[in-house]
């Protein structure tokens, strides 16, 4: 064996070790209560997309910033990108990470529909600057207008659909001024980073979804989860090393 053969050898080996060092059980939530601090203060309707000529209505405030009361990260900022199953304000629930890929409309997260990435793009980049501007507002009709604009905006994505509020203007504040906030935001998404934010799934032992998926964005959080783009990187550069010393065995 050459020097060039036992160096990549070497190469291969460490990076194999390494993958397998990493964890790759998904990290566990126990949250012990659920609020809503910042909601819509408009009605909204979902229509188009996923849902057609069907209308979804959804009151006032229930659209907004979730924060998770958890027991391992403490409080935690998240959004809800699964409005078709229920998470109840004040209730109990175990939720393990994992990757945003589907639209969470079926019963389980297969039976579901894909994402394209553009849309998981914009979905975490959006859940990881809602966290950011929230964080420096103080609570009034503007945290509310934000919170529930940023959540609007998500579902708007994850759908292909259109969300939009009607009603009176609330303290001086018009619908019309909240739906032009988010499709602000729709358009801003793609140019956001998508930072650290990490699905969050609460699912029965059989695959079935107990509870609406969420989307978080906390550092906390995501350094409990394995890097997919690491080990994706790190396994093509095994793959590589592997087809390397065989060309080169086969010379």
């Amino acid at each position: 064996m050459s020097l060039i053969n036992k160096i990549s050898l070497a190469i291969t080996s460490t990076i194999l070790l390494f993958v397998l060092a990493i964890p790759v059980s998904a990290a566990t939530l126990t949250v012990t209560n659920v609020t809503l601090p910042s909601g819509t203060p408009f009605n909204l309707s979902i229509t188009g997309g996923y849902f057609g000529s069907t209308v979804r209505t959804i009151s006032t405030p229930y659209a907004g910033q979730i924060m998770l009361q958890t027991k391992e990260l403490g409080t935690i900022g998240t959004w809800c990108v699964d409005d078709l199953h229920t998470i109840y304000l004040g209730n109990s629930y175990s939720y393990t990470t994992g990757l945003l890929k589907t639209d969470s409309s079926g019963s389980t997260l297969g039976s579901s529909n894909n994402l394209s990435s553009q849309q998981i793009h914009d979905v975490m980049a959006l859940a990881t600057y809602g966290n950011q501007v929230l964080a420096g507002m103080a609570s009034g009709i503007n945290r509310n207008m934000m919170s529930g604009q940023v959540q609007a905006a998500i579902w708007s994505i994850i759908y292909g659909a259109s969300v939009t509020a009607s009603g009176s203007d609330v303290s001086g504040v018009s619908a019309l001024t909240f739906n032009n906030g988010v499709q602000s935001l729709k358009t801003l998404a793609p140019t956001l980073a998508a930072g650290p934010a990490v699905a969050l799934y609460n699912l029965a032992t059989n695959g079935s979804i107990l509870s609406q998926s969420l989307i978080a964005s906390s550092t906390e959080l995501a350094r409990l989860v394995p890097e997919p783009n690491a080990l994706a990187l790190m396994s093509i550069a095994l793959a590589a090393g592997v087809t390397l010393r065989k060309r080169r065995n086969s010379n």
